[in-house]
């Protein structure tokens, strides 16, 4: 076998189609002598191109036909943070300038196809959650829209003059608009190949000025004639594909409406003719384009007409459910096979019991109005309408089976849900779901079925409620655990039922006592270890206590308001704590001072007596070793993950509850968190050498790497919500611990695990946002660079600014031996080059 072949079998063996991989690479090299002499210069970046191949024909096609592709994806994919809207329609105008001679339609096409190269290979390679992915793909859609009503509104503006109202002042002044995001893009979950369901309304009637070359049009017909044209713009296949499928039919009166409606006319529908599956519709809702103050104004006009006060739980959950069932009455397979999204126990099911406990509760509880389905569905956990069990249930499902509905849709770029039956491309598409070769489809299938059981059984207990009995309250209804059975027997769980259900009061329509004396309700039966409280603290004592240090707290209501929300997430979790009356006082204080412990402990109240940790066990934490200890106990990537963030959030609510009590100087806070953000990236680095040892087995040396830190993580002065500035530093000395890569590209691999074990989002939120923007070259530079090339580019190629950033660099974690010398070296060479430069 020759060296070339060699090479591409050792890329290729683990790839989930090996075979379609080597077929790709044949033809584009035979084809396209830049592309091979590409791969021959950048292993890495013909590693990725084969991945690409090997799970999505698709994209294999995409790179076969425009082969210029690769040298942008070689710059690009470095940069694994989510790009926003903005940024994104940026690139859309730089690549609208290259691309003129496929008119607007075939343009936005190309870019869209372009841009998913870089988001898949971020997916597939797991550099990105499946949150990041979906919201990526979401801004993607957000930036195509933008350019879609600029173009649009100048073009009909050139020709009928711009829509003119009159305000409040009788001032003539332009009418705006704004393209309305629901379903999938409204929640910012699009998967890769949705319809986005739009609606378009502008502000008020009128007139256009007339200024254009075919007279004036009422404000009306101009807006109609917008969304008919935006629409063809982004839907419309012209020579290729369609940028998206664009789907009109959820407007007001649906099919028989005017595709856009004035904000009035708007408002008058959803309160009078409604129907409430239409309402359902809007909890997923959001500007995508146009006027963010015109949507603002339509969401607060039919807030109350979504999550009515006056809204019974029986009631909001049959609606939700002859929704479905109406769903279900007209849906067909599209193929053999389960269907991922509409099929029992599929990610319909998992929205719908969302917005079904959305809807019952949203009314009377502001919190739950979240669009997002994971965020809806650990808001609910939080408030004890659905377990905490049913919760992780439930976010597991979802997580899978939307990663499974990428994989099949990103074959063919087909709008698609079906899993096939077929024997070979069901293994296949396991194999691309990252199952092991050797019991792929025996795996994948077992996954599926625990899956969309665990879906079936929460969305039954939900539902089954009030199917089976509907007089059954509301306290029946959240009580029931997720095997359906409604007041699980006490006695088998070795324990006595709770002597009432806590209902968690209106955070602005109650007063501080009630707040208080629901929170010390719960309180009580903890700090006396007894559920009764008898022989312990009474409520009404430990209510006027918990207000009492809410008064003395910089905000009462926002403490007492916390407090309240811990007490019912701790009574749903099932946690068995141990809690003081000077750790309740601690509590009360922390969460008077700071919204974000607030929602922390809400989400993580086993947490509640380390805020009475004593500033001496503080100071002599290990953070570090607590935080190995925790990633010690897990053998996945996944479970790393959500490991470190708890030990994380536990060391963070230590400091922040010794901070506000004033037994720590600002100093000492910022030290104790530099520290912190230090521990965190060496456990990251841990992290991320263990999964590359999982991907590419035993590494063939100790990685020699660097993290040098910058801005407030050097100088000793990180805080709260800081960022990560840091620059990663190799040693190409040491050989590259990838056997088949090049340090450049090990190490790359190594950067990129590091930065989404602390920034991506999980179940158990993140850690920073890290920036790499100051290394070399910025955004086109090397995610990790070596210790010569970094000196190098100081000495020869840095700006004066750069040298200002860098001047205080410092080695915060990693090989510090190492990067103290990457240290000291700089600092020399940037005063030198200052020192030239001042002549």
């Amino acid at each position: 076998m020759t060296e070339p072949n060699k090479k591409i079998e050792s890329l290729v063996r683990d790839l989930p189609d090996p075979e379609g991989a080597r077929l790709f690479f044949e033809r584009i090299t035979s084809e396209h002598a830049r592309a091979a002499r590409a791969f021959e210069r950048d292993e890495g970046l013909l590693s990725d191109a084969l991945a690409l191949a090997a799970w999505s024909p698709l994209l294999a096609t995409t790179i076969e036909q425009n082969p210029e592709y690769l040298a942008w994806l070689a710059r690009e994919k470095v940069l694994t943070r989510v790009r926003e809207a903005e940024e994104l329609g940026e690139s859309l105008a730089r690549f609208a300038l290259t691309h003129t001679q496929a008119g607007a339609q075939g343009m936005l096409a190309r870019f869209r196809r372009r841009e998913l190269l870089r988001v898949y290979l971020h997916d597939i390679r797991h550099a990105t959650t499946l949150v990041e992915t979906t919201e990526e793909l979401s801004n993607l859609a957000d930036a195509v829209l933008r350019y879609a009503l600029d173009l649009a509104r100048q073009e009909l503006e050139n020709l009928y003059g711009a829509p003119q109202c009159t305000d409040e002042r009788g001032r003539t002044t332009t009418a705006s608009t704004v393209v309305v995001a629901l379903g999938k893009l409204g929640s910012r979950e699009l998967n890769y190949s949705s319809d986005i369901d739009l609606l378009f309304l502008y502000s008020d009637d009128g007139e256009t000025s007339g200024a254009g070359e075919r007279g004036a049009l009422t404000n009306r017909e101009f807006f109609c004639k917008l969304a008919e044209r935006v629409s063809r713009i982004v839907g419309h296949p012209s020579g290729e594909e369609a940028a998206y499928r664009v789907d009109l039919r959820l407007r007001p009166h649906g099919r028989d409406g005017a595709l856009a409606v004035s904000l009035a006319e708007a408002l008058r529908y959803y309160h009078e003719t409604a129907h409430a599956w239409e309402l359902q519709v809007l909890i997923r809702s959001r500007a995508a384009a146009g006027s963010a103050q015109l949507f603002a104004r339509f969401s607060e006009g039919v807030r109350e007409r979504v999550y009515r006060p006056e809204e019974t739980v029986e009631s909001a959950l049959t609606n939700v459910r002859l929704a479905k069932q109406k769903i279900d009455r007209f849906h067909t397979e599209e193929s053999r096979g389960f269907n991922v999204k509409l099929g029992r126990g599929g990610i319909r099911e998992i929205e719908f019991i969302a917005q079904a406990l959305q809807l019952a509760h949203g009314g009377r509880d502001t919190w739950l109005h979240a669009p997002h389905t994971l965020i809806s569905l650990g808001r609910l956990a939080d408030r004890g309408h659905i377990t905490e069990r049913e919760r992780g249930e439930l976010s597991d499902a979802y997580a899978f089976l939307r990663t499974l509905e990428h994989r099949v849709q990103m074959e063919h770029g087909l709008q698609t849900h079906g899993v096939p039956d077929e024997a070979a491309r069901r293994a296949l598409l396991a194999r691309r779901m990252h199952f092991a070769v050797a019991r792929a489809q025996e795996d994948f299938d077992r996954a599926l079925r625990l899956h969309t059981s665990n879906v079936s059984r929460t969305y039954a207990r939900v539902f089954g409620t009030q199917a089976g009995a509907g007089s059954k309250t509301e306290e029946t209804s959240v009580a029931r655990d997720s095997t359906g059975a409604s007041g699980r027997d006490a006695s088998a769980q070795g324990e006595s039922a709770p002597a009432r259900s806590f209902r968690e009061p209106p955070v602005e329509a109650e007063a501080d006592a009630a707040l208080a004396v629901a929170a010390a309700s719960v309180f009580v039966r903890y700090v006396t270890g007894e559920e009764g409280g008898e022989g312990g603290v009474e409520v009404g004592s430990l209510a006027r206590e918990l207000r009492e240090e809410a008064a003395r707290s910089l905000n009462s209501r926002r403490a007492l308001t916390h407090v309240a929300r811990v007490a019912a997430s701790l009574e749903k979790s099932g946690e068995r704590v141990a809690l003081s009356c000077s750790a309740l006082r601690e509590l009360v204080r922390l969460c008077g001072a700071s919204d974000l412990f607030g929602e922390i402990l809400t989400g993580n109240p086993a947490l509640v007596p380390s805020v009475a940790t004593p500033v001496e066990v503080l100071r002599a934490r290990d953070g570090r070793m607590l935080m190995r200890s925790a990633v010690d106990a897990e053998a996945a990537f996944g479970a790393e993950l959500s490991a470190l963030r708890r030990a994380w959030t536990h060391l963070v609510v230590e400091i922040g509850a010794r901070d506000v009590a004033g037994d720590l100087t600002q100093a000492e806070s910022n030290a104790l968190q530099t520290a912190l953000a230090a521990d965190s990236i060496n456990v990251a680095l841990l992290v991320a050498r263990r999964e590359l040892a999982r991907r590419h087995g035993r590494l063939a040396s100790g990685p020699r790497l660097a993290a040098l830190g910058l801005g407030r993580l050097a100088s000793g002065g990180m805080d709260y919500g800081s960022d990560l500035d840091l620059v990663m530093v190799y040693d190409p000395a040491c050989p590259s611990p990838i056997e088949g890569m090049t340090c450049e590209q090990a190490y790359a691999r190594m950067v990129e695990l590091v930065v989404v074990a602390l920034s991506s989002l999980t179940r158990d939120g993140h850690l920073y946002r890290v920036d790499l923007r100051l290394r070399p070259d910025g955004k086109n530079g090397a995610l990790a660079i070596s210790s010569n090339a970094f000196i190098t580019y100081m000495n020869e190629r840095a700006g004066a600014w750069e040298w200002l950033a860098h001047v205080k660099l410092r080695a915060v974690a990693g090989d510090l031996e190492f990067g103290r010398g990457v240290e000291r070296e700089a600092r020399a060479v940037i005063h030198e080059a200052a020192r030239r430069a001042g002549g």
